[in-house]
């Protein structure tokens, strides 16, 4: 067991905080005058748009039996549903993996109707226009959620005609932190990576952006900045 895996939640938990504390605090530039400059504005989804009502360790206890089964070891004894499925990519068993995919899928749909919409976020979506963003800026979705997922979340949200791209969890073979999904969706606009600004709610989100080289940032920041500018 790794020093990181031994710690118990209270003390994961006062890592994650103080990770956010440093990282807000080291911004020489706010983050509306950063978004201004973007052609392409990405967010993830469960922790930033929304909160999914999903049970993510029932989920990861139905993976690993399945993959126990079918490959006759251990499993994926971890806490990273990502990791389960880099192992079967490693297989190179590809129809398993949209069994897996699929069972993703339907755990994280029924969840979705009991989801909230993060407030602050979905009105900066709707309204970004007040925060001086061009009319012309296209918004996008990277997140470990399928597609059916994610694209049924933004309906709850009513946000789902202001995004203009979507990429899931079945849409790439490496999950955050590699940048794979990120790069795709440059790849996608034609752009460059400093016309681009990812935001999600871990530090995971931050470091994903970082290997890409595109400009990250945690959702905090941006409800601080609706919160000021609806007050103000």
């Amino acid at each position: 067991m790794s020093a990181e895996e031994a710690k118990t939640p209270l003390q994961r938990e006062k890592k994650l905080f103080y990770e956010r504390y440093v990282i807000l605090c080291e911004r020489d530039m706010t983050l509306q005058a950063q978004l201004q400059e973007k052609k392409v504005i990405i967010f993830d989804l469960d922790g930033t748009l929304v909160k999914l009502a999903v049970d993510w360790d029932d989920l990861k206890q139905l993976l690993n039996i399945r993959y126990s089964k079918l490959y006759e070891d251990a499993g994926c004894q971890f806490d990273s549903i990502s990791r389960c499925l880099s192992f079967i990519v490693e297989k190179e068993d590809e129809e398993e993996l949209h069994n897996f995919f699929k069972i993703i899928r339907n755990h994280e749909l029924a969840g979705v109707p009991a989801s909230e919409p993060i407030e602050e976020a979905v009105y900066f979506i709707k309204n970004r226009e007040e925060f001086g963003i061009n009319s012309e800026v296209k918004l996008a979705i990277l997140s470990l959620n399928t597609r059916s997922c994610i694209q049924n979340a933004l309906e709850l949200a009513e946000i789902d005609k202001e995004i203009d791209y979507i990429v899931g969890r079945e849409d790439v073979r490496k999950w955050k932190p590699h940048p794979q999904g990120l790069l795709k969706i440059q790849k996608h606009y034609g752009i460059k990576k400093e016309e681009i600004i990812y935001i999600g709610d871990m530090v995971k989100d931050l470091n994903t952006g970082k290997k890409a080289g595109i400009e990250s940032h945690l959702i905090e920041e941006l409800i601080a900045m609706v919160r000021e500018h609806r007050n103000g």
